[in-house]
């Protein structure tokens, strides 16, 4: 099966983040570190907000959780010189949105800490670390974030939920 990840995220025209572009290309072409990175929870998606009927326009999908919910990156002109082009989740129960993680690199380290607070010796968090590092992605020591990842930090320029009406 032919995955075309890349150009699903390419065809969002997102501001350019290498590393994450050098992760889905690997994915499009390793079914072993895609199925590693389902493992986790994460299963590329990349596509609109609107087509999970999230409405925060400066929200893109790049992976959805297996659970309903969604991974993506916040793109606002007027929050990139400061905070950049964020990780967040759109929390599909509260239909919200939550603020995670600054870069590429930030974001896989608390979702490879999360799925190894639960499972500490997951294989698949194993081999995609050693994917991610290979794949020049500057990752925090193991454990170097909180089990509560997934509860965000404060982000006052995030809207507020909920986000569908």
């Amino acid at each position: 099966m032919q995955r075309r990840y890349l150009a699903d995220y390419d065809a969002l025209g997102l501001p350019p983040d290498e590393a994450l572009r050098r992760v889905i290309a690997r994915a499009d072409a390793d079914p072993q570190f895609c199925e590693d990175l389902e493992r986790l929870m994460f299963e590329l998606a990349p596509m609109s907000a609107d087509q999970l009927d999230c409405h925060a326009p400066k929200f893109f999908v790049v992976a959805m959780d297996g659970g309903g919910s969604a991974y993506g990156r916040y793109v606002d002109p007027a929050i990139a010189r400061t905070v950049g082009t964020p990780w967040v989740l759109w929390d599909h129960e509260e239909d919200a949105l939550v603020y995670l993680a600054d870069d590429t690199a930030a974001f896989f380290s608390g979702i490879l800490d999360l799925r190894c607070h639960f499972k500490p010796d997951d294989p698949s968090a194993r081999r995609v670390r050693e994917v991610l590092t290979a794949l020049g992605l500057q990752l925090a020591a193991p454990g170097s974030n909180m089990p509560g990842f997934l509860a965000g930090k404060p982000a006052p320029w995030l809207p507020a939920g909920p986000l569908s009406h």
